[in-house]
């Protein structure tokens, strides 16, 4: 599960052509791609959806169509940054480089025989794309010569990263050695100088860290509730947690966190919204989707809208097309859109 379905969702901002600009303030949302990662014991291969915001109509498997090619097994996570699209695929161990408007791949890294190998997560600031490599490294990417030009070592595991300020935060997760126990640390590493400053104690099983620009938030999974359920965790300036509630999934935008509580086999789900200035839970829904399991989340950062993925027919539905479900940022129900298999991923475009 942790390699097949893992939640990754990134996006970012508007010329990444030249590293002198200012490539963090996107402005205007032209669609949400939802990252389909298949089903590797069906042998279903990973694809792409895209809906389009104009219109509110869904297209399958858009990077086939553009490049008559599969996108490869397990495709995990995207950033759009500038005038391109940066994707990795897990399990073929390449990062896709595509032109944003087209979709069509101007470049494949393959990361076999590199020191980082299979892509977990991206972010992009200032004219680089940093990815986490589940091996246990992280690898810097230059978006002038589309190469990557330094990887560090970090914790075993690391999954799905954020920046704060000039800080990169890395939980690792140690999912791998997961018979043994999960990992209890995470990385800070300085952009500047693109090394680990900093190596701190976190909550069992981190499995991502979400920045709003000015506070940052982990999501650790805990033992899969066996004795330590999954939480979100505010992260302090000392490096100690608070518990903000228990969740297995979340997303931020601005002032609020989104958080879904879906533990495997509960009867039901919780859909909330915390208000990070006031403290304070509402519901994040006012029609909830019911007893469908939730893949994966994010929110529209122009509109504030929430987008929710879900795997049809609960539990056994791993093997089917998921769907995704838009609300607006009040909460109420907008369209409901077919996608692909395993829905896990969700960005969004940026022109």
């Amino acid at each position: 599960m942790i390699a097949l379905c893992s939640v990754a969702f990134a996006a970012c901002s508007d010329d990444d052509d030249k590293k002198t600009s200012n490539p963090d303030s996107p402005e205007i949302s032209e669609g949400v791609f939802i990252i389909n990662q298949g089903n590797m014991v069906n042998k279903i291969d990973g694809s792409l959806s895209y809906i389009d915001l104009n219109t509110q109509q869904v297209s399958q498997d858009v990077f086939f169509k553009a490049n008559n090619r599969k996108i490869g097994d397990t495709p995990q996570a995207a950033v759009v940054y500038g005038s391109k699209i940066y994707m990795g695929v897990y399990l073929s161990n390449t990062i896709e480089i595509l032109d944003r408007k087209t979709l069509k791949v101007e470049k494949t890294i393959s990361l076999t025989g590199a020191e980082g190998q299979n892509p977990r997560s991206l972010v992009a600031k200032d004219g680089n794309v940093y990815i986490s490599m589940y091996n246990g490294y992280v690898s810097r990417l230059d978006t002038l010569s589309l190469s990557i030009d330094k990887t560090v070592k970090v914790g075993p595991n690391p999954d799905i990263i954020a920046i704060l300020g000039n800080n990169l935060y890395v939980p690792n997760s140690d999912g791998m050695n997961w018979e043994v126990g999960y990992g209890t640390t995470a990385s800070c590493i300085d952009l500047s100088t693109f090394t680990v400053i900093e190596t701190f104690t976190v909550p069992l099983n981190p499995e991502r860290f979400l920045s709003n620009g000015r506070e940052i938030f982990l999501l650790a999974k805990g033992d899969y509730g066996m004795t330590v359920t999954s939480k979100v965790y505010k992260m302090n300036s000392d490096k100690s947690f608070t518990e903000i509630a228990e969740a297995t999934h979340a997303a931020i935008w601005g002032n609020f966190l989104y958080y879904v509580n879906a533990p495997y086999m509960a009867p039901s789900f919780d859909y909330k919204v915390y208000d990070i200035k006031s403290e304070t839970k509402h519901d994040m829904l006012k029609e909830t989707p019911g007893a469908d399991v939730p893949a994966g989340m994010g929110v529209n950062p122009i509109t504030g809208n929430i987008y929710i993925t879900l795997y049809t027919n609960g539990y056994n539905g791993y093997d089917l097309p998921g769907y995704c479900n838009e609300y607006d940022a009040q909460g109420n129900f907008v369209k409901k859109y077919t996608v692909g298999v395993c829905p896990e991923g969700i960005f969004f475009n940026y022109e």
